[in-house]
């Protein structure tokens, strides 16, 4: 993957800067929202202003990028695909065609998931750094969760991909096993598909809800914390609303550590089937 961001760099750079400008975006919202109500209640219309400006630019940015993001990968996917099918690498038709579906899962990663694993990234980073103005108590009270999340996630790790790679391997057989017109064959693969998936399934669940019962935690504890330190509503609001965009990201991005180890185990597949040639002079 990191040869598939070298190569198409320049487009890229164009989409990661128009994500970041609507991450910080919708960073500003918890805060901007506070403020319009402290501005109401004290007879002022600004508030109300700023907030209409901010959410106007905001989805303006994201119009843009979608606009952008949706021609710029479907380029980069037929580009790939052209250059794996006519590179003749081993492999029968089976191999190939399951092949071309994983490299579009890797494009849609970029295209799809990357863009929202950057704006959790970057509203995490924004988020603590102003609760850590707002609420220093319920700061720390994240910090805390938030190694709890990277603990959970990074023991299970091995495991994820452990069950991608058995996933893969099935579903390589797939068209092989479908143009044998043998029904237990076909019964037996489609089976050992099912097995994976329950697998990757129940270690997903089960630490989704793990780290749920952390978050719950921290949204109660936020909720506490916040009203004793400040009899300001808009204050109190704004910091109950970043706790809450903390726990969103904080359930999102351990789901993103999950694709990417399935992804990084495609990547190594597709690293003998793509001729990761460098693109000529001048060329994105």
């Amino acid at each position: 993957m990191r040869a598939l961001v070298k190569r198409f760099a320049g487009r890229f750079a164009l989409t990661m800067s128009l994500v970041v400008l609507e991450a910080g975006g919708w960073i500003l919202f918890p805060l901007v929202i506070g403020r319009a109500i402290d501005s109401v209640l004290a007879d002022s219309v600004r508030g109300l202003y700023e907030l209409a400006a901010l959410g106007t630019g905001t989805m303006l940015i994201a119009i843009v990028r979608r606009l952008v993001d949706s021609r710029a990968y479907a380029k980069i996917y037929v580009g790939l695909a052209d250059e794996m099918v006519a590179s003749g690498e081993e492999g029968g038709t089976s191999t190939r065609t399951a092949r071309l579906g994983m490299l579009r899962e890797i494009v849609e990663f970029f295209e799809n998931s990357l863009p929202s694993l950057v704006n959790s990234v970057l509203g995490l980073a924004g988020t603590v750094l102003i609760l850590w103005v707002l609420n220093v108590p319920v700061f720390l009270g994240c910090v805390g969760v938030a190694i709890a999340t990277v603990t959970l996630y990074a023991l299970t790790g091995r495991l994820t991909t452990r069950y991608n790679e058995g996933f893969n391997d099935e579903y390589e057989r797939q068209v092989d096993a479908v143009h044998s017109g043998d029904p237990r064959e076909l019964r037996s693969h489609l089976r050992a598909m099912m097995r994976w998936n329950i697998r990757l399934s129940d270690l997903e669940a089960t630490n989704f809800g793990i780290n749920w019962v952390f978050m719950t935690g921290l949204l109660v504890f936020a909720v506490g914390a916040a009203a004793e330190q400040t009899l300001e509503y808009g204050a109190v609001f704004a910091t109950v609303m970043y706790v809450f965009q903390f726990v969103e990201s904080m359930m999102g991005i351990p789901l993103y550590y999950q694709q990417w180890l399935r992804l990084r185990e495609i990547s190594g597949r597709l690293a003998t089937a793509v001729a990761w040639r460098p693109a000529p002079d001048g060329a994105t």
